[in-house]
């Protein structure tokens, strides 16, 4: 045989190419022909393999060996099995149209160079690339999932070493892209391609950076949320998508990220009432120690508030000294002695909330529910109500500051974030 091996143009073979568990070295070309009864290369030993433009009934290639390209351009396939295959070169679908459910078996198949499915590459049943290695780019461009059964890409546990590419990539409601725990060198999409909500499977899967697509965490973020709702609270996808940010240079987007990764684990978690009351207090404080400067506005509330409440109370009388003999002048004259700590709402609503700060307002000044009580000791209930209230709050104002002021140094000190 010529060293540039067989070629076949044009032919009409009849019955099936039966080539199983034979050591061919030349490489086999035979293009533009009608094989009906498909191609059987199974435990094969082959050179190299191009089918390019013909119309063959399926092809067969379980655990074949080859030590260059396979390549099926612009043909008309029904079906193929790489199961176990070994492909020196490359594995070249584009322009092909593959028919049947399952479309395309390379599960557990090692490619050393690119799996390419482009130029209007066109199926109706779901490429299987479970656990495949592929060495360099798993390549998706101008590709067609059509047809009513499920369709798509399984590359559940594959390792690419180079790119995945997802680009313009026409799709069904049935179309799936299963990513779970494959890695990728880097990705390369767009949002136009992405499946169907639920049809989207992210768990696992790393893949170093973007290499093209976008790079926003809002339209990432609706990325993730292409992924079925159990999997919503799943840390991982949003750890990656976050240093993937990163990576790009894009830290406040990546900051975005793992708060809405922390949201997701309080709103679909499955938490108990005590530990979601918890991340929720998190997330409006500190948000969950990614915006720690938050809590300052929480801080400058509650002391604006008490400010007001606590002026009030003063100057309605319901805060009263708690010194006997002040407070017997207090009741008397409206004013305390001149040597008793002067009241000022402001210092004592900012007293009262930071821990462990003394001002000199809080151990001198207390609501007095007594204070709206009579002479005669009769109730009065306005007065004496207020004060009950003005009392209450001042527990919970003490409570909010002994809360939000650690949590804000807590934020700062980065002890709260989920790394």
């Amino acid at each position: 045989m010529h060293p540039s091996g067989i070629g076949i143009a044009g032919a009409r073979i009849i019955g099936p190419l039966d080539l199983s568990y034979q050591r061919v070295l030349p490489p086999i070309t035979i293009l533009s022909s009608a094989i009906a009864g498909g191609v059987d290369i199974s435990f094969a030993h082959l050179n190299s393999l191009d089918l390019g433009r013909s119309h063959v009934g399926s092809i067969s290639a379980q655990q074949a060996n080859v030590a260059g390209d396979v390549l099926l351009e612009g043909g008309d396939y029904g079906g193929a099995n790489f199961f176990r295959a070994r492909i020196g070169g490359s594995l070249d679908f584009s322009g092909a149209n593959l028919r049947g459910d399952a479309a395309l078996s390379a599960v557990e198949a090692s490619i050393d160079g690119d799996a390419l499915f482009h130029n209007g590459f066109t199926t109706t049943g779901v490429l299987d690339f479970r656990l495949a290695r592929v060495g360099r780019a798993l390549s998706f461009h101008d590709a067609r999932f059509v047809g009513a059964a499920p369709n798509g890409l399984n590359a559940e546990r594959a390792q690419i070493a180079g790119p995945l590419y997802w680009v313009d990539v026409a799709h069904t409601p049935d179309t799936i892209l299963d990513l779970n725990d494959a890695r990728a060198d880097s990705l390369w999409d767009d949002a136009a391609s992405w499946p169907a909500a639920g049809n989207l499977n992210l768990a696992g899967f790393v893949y170093g950076e973007f290499s093209g697509g976008p790079v926003t965490a809002s339209a990432r973020l609706a990325w993730l949320r292409r992924q079925p709702r159990s999997l919503w609270a799943d840390p991982q996808p949003y750890r990656e998508l976050a240093r993937a940010l990163r990576a790009n240079g894009a830290e406040e987007d990546a900051i975005e990220v793992e708060i809405a990764q922390e949201n997701a684990l309080t709103n679909y978690g499955n938490l108990s009432f005590g530990h979601r009351l918890w991340r929720e207090t998190l997330r409006a404080t500190i948000g969950y120690g990614y915006r720690p400067l938050r809590a300052l506005w929480w801080i400058a509330g509650f002391v604006a508030a008490g400010a007001i409440l606590f002026g009030w109370g003063y100057r309605a009388g319901l805060i009263t000294p708690t010194e006997a003999d002040a407070y017997a002048q207090f009741c008397q004259t409206g004013t305390p002695p001149p040597h008793y700590p002067p009241f000022s709402g402001f210092i004592y609503s900012l007293e009262n909330f930071l821990p462990v700060v003394d001002l000199h307002q809080g151990t001198y000044w207390r609501p007095n529910p007594a204070r709206g009580a009579s002479a005669g000791g009769a109730s009065e209930p306005p007065a004496s109500r207020f004060a009950s209230l003005l009392r209450i709050y001042l527990w919970l104002h003490i409570l909010a500051g002994w809360t939000i002021t650690p949590l804000l140094f807590a934020g700062l000190s980065g002890l709260l974030r989920n790394s």
